[in-house]
């Protein structure tokens, strides 16, 4: 995994940000990135889909991650769609990465990998999502981008291109209130929904630097709000341990 952080655009956060504004994903590029931890959403609700493919792909001014869907159900590929499923891609911060939802997903046919050849994108992973017909990944980055998402139809892809910030960009540490490495898929998918039921703005399910996933119940500006928060999680945690991690915004978790 890359580990020399560039950091761009000279903005001062002051709170880290956790909820993420919701916009439309266009038909086709329009060249009209943004830096913004923003939620893209697209496509049409259907089911008996298949991720067939995760592509990478180095542009003169970009470097794209294209999304083939197709139609499928479990070891049966099907044909090319005129249209993508419906789709949810969020921008986060600590670390640097992108969330992929995909519904009506019943095939699975694409693998997740490092991209060593890429200078921006460092991995792609699967994250549990307890939905028979959804699907959940992350890709990794190394670094903050500005970025644009958008759709293409005959055939149906999802389409995010990605390019390094021009500038600087200063954003605080913050303290993670998170679970150990090793708990289960399905201890971690419902450890989720516990903590939503409880309030929790934005539970995540991470990559450590080991390359095992860990549960998130949010992270927050100071050390003693992260203790309150552990606190007040306590008696309805399901017996899971929860430590707090001082992390910067690139800092891969340990």
């Amino acid at each position: 995994m890359h580990r020399g952080v560039a950091f761009f655009l000279a903005v001062v956060f002051f709170l880290p940000v956790i909820s993420l504004a919701a916009i439309e994903a266009p038909l086709d590029k329009q060249f009209n990135y943004t830096k913004e931890p923003v939620s893209v959403q697209g496509g049409e609700i259907t089911d008996g889909r298949d991720l067939r493919n995760i592509r990478w792909g180095k542009h003169p001014e970009f470097e794209r991650i294209v999304l083939d869907i197709y139609k499928g159900a479990y070891y049966d590929k099907g044909p090319v769609v005129p249209v993508p499923c419906y789709f949810v891609v969020e921008y986060e911060y600590y670390p640097f990465r992108f969330t992929v939802t995909l519904n009506g997903i019943r095939a699975r046919n694409a693998e997740y990998r490092s991209f060593p050849e890429s200078s921006i994108i460092e991995e792609t992973y699967l994250i549990p999502y307890l939905d028979d017909s959804g699907i959940k990944f992350a890709i990794a980055l190394g670094g903050p981008v500005e970025f644009e998402v958008f759709e293409l139809h005959n055939p149906g892809r999802i389409v995010l291109d990605l390019r390094e910030l021009p500038g600087k960009i200063d954003l605080p540490e913050v303290y993670s209130l998170r679970t150990a490495t090793g708990l289960g898929v399905e201890d971690l998918g419902y450890l989720q929904e516990i903590m939503i039921g409880m309030g929790s703005e934005k539970p995540r399910i991470l990559m450590a630097e080991d390359g095992k996933l860990f549960f998130e119940e949010g992270y927050y500006a100071t050390q003693a709000k992260a203790s309150q928060r552990k606190d007040e999680i306590a008696s309805n945690s399901e017996g899971v341990e929860f430590f707090i991690e001082k992390r910067g915004p690139a800092s891969v978790p340990q």
